[in-house]
This record gives structure tokens, C-alpha cells and sequence, in this order.
């Protein structure tokens, strides 16, 4: 993080002309600057790759959800610190969305 000089930050065309590689916002009223992450190109842990699949489902489900569940994870994410697809995904792993595989009816 750098700590730009200037009171405020640059205009939006030198933004726009950073975007992807440098991101800038503002951090308790001071304007700042960052450099994105990088992928270093670590190969991924077996048991990271076979969890994708799962996760893009359950990502998948977000775009099904009518407005009024949407609503209810707004609800739930308010003032909590997680947002409301973090909700979701947590229910779908937590299976609360789906039975567990011990389940008879």
C-alpha cells in the first residue's frame, strides 16, 4: 500500500487506465494506491481441486434464487462482516440445503 500525496485521489481516465493492475481507494480518508495480487502459478492441493466443482455449484445456485430468499441473505448479512453469497455457500456446505447422506424418509 502507498500513501498518495495528494489530498484526493487521481481522475477517473488515469484510473480507468490502471484497471487490472493497480487498484485505488481510499483507507480511513487517505487516498491510497495497491498493486493486484499476482498468481504466483502454485499448483493448487489435490483436496482444493476436488472441492471446485462443489463450489461452482453452489455458486451456480445464485443466479436461481427468487427475490425474496435474496432478501432474506441481505438480512442476514447485514452488519455482520460476510456477504450475503457467503451465506449461501455456508448453508450449502453446512448442508443445510441439502440432506445428509444418512437421510431416510
Amino acid at each position: 500500500m502507498v500513501v498518495l500525496r495528494q489530498p484526493r485521489l487521481p481522475g477517473m481516465k488515469i484510473i480507468d487506465g490502471f484497471k487490472g493492475t493497480l487498484d485505488f481507494y481510499y483507507y480511513m480518508d487517505i487516498p491510497c494506491v495497491r498493486a493486484w495480487p499476482k498468481n504466483k502459478g502454485r499448483s493448487q492441493t489435490p483436496a482444493s481441486v476436488a472441492q471446485q466443482p462443489a463450489f461452482i455449484y453452489a455458486n451456480s445456485l445464485w443466479s436461481q434464487l427468487s427475490p425474496f430468499v435474496i432478501e432474506a441473505y441481505d438480512s442476514l448479512a447485514y452488519n455482520c462482516g460476510l456477504h450475503r453469497k457467503d451465506w449461501l455457500i455456508r448453508g450449502y456446505y453446512g448442508k443445510i440445503y441439502r440432506y445428509p447422506t444418512d437421510y431416510t424418509p
